[in-house]
């Protein structure tokens, strides 16, 4: 038998995985989708239940990662960005930072402050 035939035939790949609110939930490859973060070289993968439409996220070792992509699963690699690196200077923010920022956001005055920030320097 031709085996491009047969490949046509076959049903597309199930990825059996579970959610955390439904239970064990059937997917097809293009329902999973495997996230490698380049920087650290950890690997999860991610799915919408087709259940309860909630988005799951499990980490991946590298046997899943091999599995899941070899069966068709797309891969998305991605940075840590370069700002984690950057040594932190300055007090903490506080909580009455936040209440200023949010006020300062209601007033509509931010723009005016900013640009007289960026104004001198």
């Amino acid at each position: 038998m031709n085996h491009s035939r047969a490949r046509r035939r076959n049903p597309a790949a199930i990825v059996r995985a579970t959610c955390p609110t439904c239970g064990d939930v059937e997917l097809t490859i293009e329902d999973v989708q495997v996230q490698f973060c380049v920087t650290t070289a950890e690997s999860t993968y991610s799915f919408m239940c087709p259940a309860c439409s909630f988005i799951v996220n499990k980490d991946a070792n590298d046997a899943v990662v091999q599995s899941l992509t070899s069966a068709g699963c797309r891969l998305v690699q991605w940075s840590m960005p370069a700002e984690l690196d950057e040594p932190k200077t300055g007090p903490r923010i506080s909580h009455d930072d936040l209440l200023e920022f949010h006020l300062a956001l209601e007033s509509g005055e931010w723009e005016h402050e900013l640009d007289q920030l960026a104004a001198n320097g």
